[in-house]
C-alpha cells in the first residue's frame, strides 16, 4: 500500500530523539516525589453514549449545547471538542472514560510534553502524566488548527516510556547532571 493512499495509516516517524538520548529518568523507577498523587478513577459507563456524556461532563462540556471548551496548559490553551470524545471512548473494553480526570490533570500539569513527528509530515503533542499508581497517562493533542485534545489512554510506566520521543518541549522537574563516582566537582558550587 502506498503511503499516499487515503487508507494508509498515519504513524509516528521512526528514529526520533528519545528520553534515553536526553538522559531523562526512567518512569519505571521514577522517585515518588516526582509523581503526582493518584486521582480518582470513575466507574465505567454502561454504553458508548453514556461514556461520551461522562467524559464530556468531566472535561467541562457540562451540557449538550456546549460543543467546545478550552483549558490552560503549560503549552497554552487546548481546545476540547465533544466530537473528539466519541473515538476516545469507542473501545468499550478499555472504558477510557474511567480515566478522564487523570487525562485532564495530565493536560493541566504534565510531567513532560513531547512534540512527536508523524509520517504525513504533521506533529502531535504527547502529554505524559506520572502518578503514584500502577497506571500512568498519555494524552495526545493534535496541532491542526490550534491545539485540540485527540486521545488519551492509560498504560504502565514501561509502555509510557515508549511514547517519550520527539522534541521535548516541557518538563516539570529539574534533574542534576549525571555525577561520576568520586568527582564531587560536578556538583553545583554554593559560594558564601
Amino acid at each position: 500500500m502506498s503511503p499516499n493512499s487515503p487508507a494508509a495509516k498515519n504513524a509516528e516517524k521512526k528514529g526520533q530523539n528519545s528520553w534515553l538520548d536526553e538522559q531523562l529518568p526512567d518512569l519505571r523507577t521514577l522517585a515518588r516525589e516526582l509523581r503526582a498523587q493518584a486521582i480518582e478513577e470513575l466507574a465505567p459507563a454502561d454504553s458508548h453514549d453514556a461514556a461520551v456524556e461522562v467524559a464530556a461532563l468531566h472535561l467541562g462540556l457540562d451540557s449538550e449545547n456546549v460543543e467546545v471548551v478550552s483549558i490552560s496548559s503549560p503549552l497554552g490553551d487546548i481546545r476540547i471538542q465533544r466530537s473528539c470524545i466519541y473515538h476516545i471512548v469507542e473501545k468499550r473494553q478499555d472504558a477510557r472514560e474511567r480515566y478522564v480526570k487523570v487525562a485532564l490533570d495530565t493536560l493541566i500539569g504534565p510531567f513532560e510534553v513531547w512534540q512527536v513527528a508523524y509520517t504525513n509530515d504533521t506533529f502531535r503533542l504527547a502529554f505524559i502524566g506520572v502518578y503514584e499508581t500502577r497506571r500512568q497517562m498519555l494524552v495526545i493533542v493534535t496541532l491542526d488548527n490550534g491545539k485540540t485534545l485527540w486521545n488519551f489512554m492509560q498504560c504502565d510506566a514501561k509502555a509510557l516510556n515508549k511514547h517519550r520521543h520527539g522534541l521535548l518541549l516541557y518538563k516539570r522537574y529539574n534533574f542534576l547532571p549525571r555525577k561520576e563516582k568520586g568527582h564531587c566537582h560536578q556538583w553545583p558550587c554554593i559560594c558564601a
